[in-house]
């Protein structure tokens, strides 16, 4: 018997098992992926691949393949062997026409296939998709198809979320349940597991659904992921993707949820941080699609002694495996992120969570959810934990909260009444002692300024005068101006200034505190020419790069030091 067979003993072991592992670095920061070579370069593109290990051992690949230049909705599937490392070992087999992402299971000596096929208007214009199944027997290098059929649309009909989309069917995840029947995960957000008759002698069929309280992650929707593999005696494990919009680009993460391998199939254990991130710097757009998400697709996965293989899909253009280790994961592991029960924000973009968690925010009434909260993850991925973050700027506390699980000490600065109270609030409500809120501004010398308030709620708040004479002021009041560099920091790791005009005067009261800490600096800079030039020539001078990096968010800007630069490569 497992040490743990229900659900609340496996999340208590989970907690256990997680000590000290908050924040912890996406694993392909350090490690590459084993990325396929491509069979037919110019004619070709391979990407989204399932994989399936046959009752006699042998291996495959079942992928998706796209003409190149790529078309949405003309992908096709075809199969090829592969090694004990997950790498093409024989020449491509097609197998299917019109039909994309594959997920792919063995029952007994039947092999089935379960993938999306687009659906089309009458004008062939892209309205929607269904799932289907294709089941084949495999004889050495032969595959025979035995029968294939479109599953039923919509089968558990619920409240769709925000995000849902009535006619889209797609990411339907299967796992083998003895000989006749499968386990589909249909959503994760209700988690809801459909148990499909699968008995090759009767007509197929949806015979029962189980379902359990939902599980959520703050790097977006969960959606799909690879068939189930066998974590322990009691359990199974999928690897989930999601899609989180960054600064005007859609950048996939993977993660992993481990669940009951017997009815209700609840969700156990999951990872609160991503195990693998899609760099930024890639986009789908280098493989000729006219979007430019940065995407990492695991569709097919195998347990091994080491750990569990990944095969996933790259930026719709290539197939890259990769090694999950055992001990990586474990570590990893915690109890599941639920869903809302009150009314306070939390850094997954729900409201309503139970005041007794961590990372929540009070968000006053006219500001939906936490808008920063993708920003606030792309930081997390390069400069997320360390000694000192001093936020200048901090508004009510989105960046400050959010990253301060990462950090020994936070330092946020925020000149602001109404927004340095609800800042207040919010440090109170995490019980987080590591950080200081100071209600003052940040500049080149200590004094007094008037900050421009042009509403109470919102943001733009500045001591800047050319910002003021832009906006209609409702208000003015006098606010107590420090130097950074007075505080004689030496170990700040992450610098975020976000204060509307005033950057150039906080930056030149920081030179001391950057060039003695040389940290990450997360800047939003005016969009004027000459002012730029300016902010350019102060880090120029530190040896800092300037870095515009998101077409959605123009203003903001990340900066690293020279000396450094080379250790971001992986992701920007």
């Amino acid at each position: 018997m497992s040490p743990v067979d229900d659900v609340t003993g496996y999340a208590s072991y989970g907690a256990k098992l997680t000590a000290g592992s908050a924040q912890q670095l996406p694993l392909n920061r350090d490690r590459a992926f084993a990325a396929w070579p491509h069979f037919d370069a110019g004619q070709w593109l391979d990407t989204n691949p399932g994989f399936v290990r046959l009752f006699h051992g042998i291996a495959w690949a079942v992928f998706t393949r796209y003409t190149n230049p790529p078309e949405p909705g003309s992908g096709s599937l075809w199969a090829v062997r592969v090694d004990i490392h997950m790498q093409p070992a024989g020449i491509p087999i097609p197998l299917l026409g019109q039909a994309i992402d594959p997920r792919v299971i063995r029952l007994g000596e039947r092999v089935l296939i379960f993938y999306a096929r687009i659906e089309r208007d009458a004008a062939a214009v892209i309205n929607g998709s269904s799932v289907a199944l294709a089941e084949y027997s495999v004889d050495g290098e032969k595959w025979t198809m035995l029968d294939s059929s479109l599953l039923p649309k919509r089968p558990i009909e619920k409240e769709l979320s925000a995000e849902a989309q009535r006619n889209w069917e797609k990411n339907w995840v299967p796992f083998a349940i003895g000989q006749h029947r499968v386990g589909l995960i249909y959503s994760h957000d209700p988690w809801d597991v459909i148990i499909l008759r699968a008995n090759p002698d009767e007509a197929r069929r949806l015979e029962s659904v189980y379902c359990s309280p939902s599980i959520q992650w703050d790097r977006g929707t969960i959606r799909g992921g690879t068939p189930p593999v066998v974590y322990d005696d009691a359990h199974l494990v999928t690897f989930f993707h999601a899609a989180q919009n960054v600064g005007g680009r859609n950048v996939y993460s993977v993660g992993a949820c481990v669940f009951l391998n017997c009815p209700p199939y609840a969700p156990v254990l999951m990872t609160a941080e991503p195990l693998l991130i899609a760099p930024f710097k890639t986009g789908a757009h280098r493989f000729g699609w006219r979007f430019a998400g940065s995407v990492v697709f695991p569709l097919g996965c195998e347990a091994t002694s080491a750990g569990f293989y990944l095969l996933c899909g790259r930026d719709d253009g290539e197939i890259a495996p990769f090694l999950v280790r055992r001990d990586e994961l474990a570590a990893r592991l915690g109890p599941p992120q639920r869903g809302p029960s009150g009314k306070v924000h939390d850094y997954r973009g729900g409201s309503g969570v139970r005041l007794s968690s961590r990372g929540l925010l009070y968000v006053p009434d006219p500001i939906a959810g936490i808008p920063e909260l993708p920003m606030i993850n792309f930081v997390r991925c390069i400069a997320g934990r360390g000694r000192t973050f001093v936020d200048v700027g901090s508004h009510i506390g989105f960046y400050t909260m959010g990253l301060a699980p990462g950090f020994q000490r936070v330092i946020a600065f925020e000149p602001s009444r109404f927004r340095y109270a609800w800042l207040r609030r919010n440090a109170v409500l995490n019980d987080y002692d590591h950080v200081q809120c100071e209600h003052i501004a940040l500049g080149d010398t200590v004094g007094i300024a008037t900050l421009n308030v042009p509403s109470y709620e919102g943001g733009l708040h500045s001591p800047a005068s050319e910002v003021a004479e832009q906006l209609t002021i409702i208000d003015q009041y006098d606010v107590p101006v420090e130097v950074l560099d007075h505080r004689g920091l030496t170990d700040v790791d992450l610098l975020k200034i976000e204060v509307e005009g005033f950057e150039i005067k906080v930056l030149l009261g920081a030179t001391q505190t950057i060039v003695a800490s040389r940290p990450v600096i997360l800047i939003e800079v005016r969009e004027d020419s000459d002012w730029r030039r300016d902010v350019r020539k102060i880090l120029d001078q530190m040896e800092y790069s300037l870095e515009f990096l998101f077409p959605a968010s123009p203003k903001l800007a990340v900066c690293l030091p020279h000396e450094r630069r080379q250790q971001y490569e992986w992701f920007i």
